[in-house]
C-alpha cells in the first residue's frame, strides 16, 4: 500500500486522522511515518496538543500492523497503550513506527492462524524539530 493509499484509507475510515491533517510520509511493512502539522494540532501553549500526540502515535503503530496484515482489512483494535511525553512539541510532529523484531510478527501470525486473533506490541517515537518529544507503546489485536 502506497503512502497515498494508506492516507486515503485512514481519512475515510478514521475521520479523526483527517481532522489532524495527518499526512502519511512513509508506508511499508517495515516502517510507517506520519506527519501532523502544528497549525492543526496546536494548544493554548502554542505546542502540539497531548491528545493529538496520543492519537498520532496510536494511528502510526496501528498502520504498521495494518500493513503487515493487509488481508484482515483493518480489523485491528488497540488493547492497551501508553504514551510518555518527554518534551513540548514546538513544531510539526512526525511519528515513526518500525517492525524491529521479525519473531513478534511471526508469533502474531501464528496466533491468528491458530486462534483467529493475534496480538502484537508496537512502539512509536514522535519527533518535533529534530527532538524526541514522546514515546508510545501499544498492544494491538488483529481479528479475523
Amino acid at each position: 500500500m502506497t503512502a497515498a493509499e494508506l492516507q486515503d484509507f485512514l481519512h475515510r475510515n478514521i475521520p479523526a486522522s483527517a481532522s489532524l491533517k495527518l499526512a502519511v510520509t512513509e508506508s511499508s511493512p517495515q516502517r510507517v511515518a506520519l506527519l501532523a502539522p502544528l497549525a492543526a494540532n496546536c494548544n493554548h501553549h502554542h505546542t502540539v496538543f497531548g491528545g493529538s500526540i496520543a492519537l498520532l502515535a496510536t494511528l502510526c503503530a496501528w498502520s504498521l500492523v495494518h500493513l503487515n496484515y493487509p488481508e484482515y482489512n483493518g480489523k485491528i483494535v488497540i488493547q492497551d497503550g501508553q504514551t510518555r511525553y518527554l518534551k513540548p512539541a514546538k513544531g510539526d510532529l512526525t511519528a515513526v513506527s518500525e517492525a524491529h523484531n521479525p519473531q513478534d510478527w511471526e508469533d502474531c501470525g501464528q496466533m491468528l492462524a491458530e486462534r483467529g486473533k493475534g496480538k502484537i506490541n508496537v512502539a512509536c517515537t514522535l519527533w518535533s524539530e529534530g527532538i524526541l518529544v514522546a514515546e508510545f507503546t501499544g498492544r494491538y489485536v488483529v481479528l479475523l
